[in-house]
């Protein structure tokens, strides 16, 4: 919803490039956000199957109020973390969520942060090292796992 906020509507091909994702992945998305009007389809005059998608006027407002929420969070972060630290997190995030996606390689703007040296790997090597594996006794315990409600949906995805 942020993506078509910020650059109106898309369609699906184009919302899934853009959040690095399957475009399946983004039309199940969008199909549930239709489902609670957040979003609605348009005809494309550019492609005759691939409709356009755009915010409702309750998709815009759901999206600004989530924007206010993430402004005051950051902003109440910035005593404890420096805004250089969270942009570089914030890179970090998106370099794992592209080579997570099966991107291989990070963007350039990520790999800018790195010594050239070091290069990263699309898949990490078989561990061969004998040192010693964490046991469960000095990891954290897990959270409980909780099951996600049926109209729960991550507003920030699209």
């Amino acid at each position: 919803m942020q993506v078509l906020g910020r650059l109106g509507p898309l369609t699906v091909p184009a919302i899934a490039r853009n959040r690095t994702v399957s475009r399946q992945s983004i039309q199940t998305l969008v199909n549930r956000l239709e489902a609670h009007g957040c979003v609605a389809l348009a005809a494309n005059p550019a492609h005759k199957k691939s409709g356009l998608v755009h915010l409702t006027d309750y998709g815009r407002r759901l999206v600004a109020a989530v924007t206010e929420r993430e402004s005051k969070s950051s902003e109440a972060l910035l005593p404890y973390v420096s805004e250089t630290r969270l942009v570089s997190a914030a890179r970090l995030l998106r370099q794992l969520r592209e080579l997570l996606a099966g991107n291989g390689l990070p963007s350039a703007e990520v790999a800018v942060d790195r010594p050239a040296r070091k290069r990263a790997r699309a898949l990490p090597k078989p561990a061969h090292r004998s040192k010693a594996v964490p046991t469960s006794a000095d990891m954290p315990p897990a959270p409980e796992p909780t099951e996600p409600d049926e109209g729960d949906f991550p507003v920030n995805l699209l």
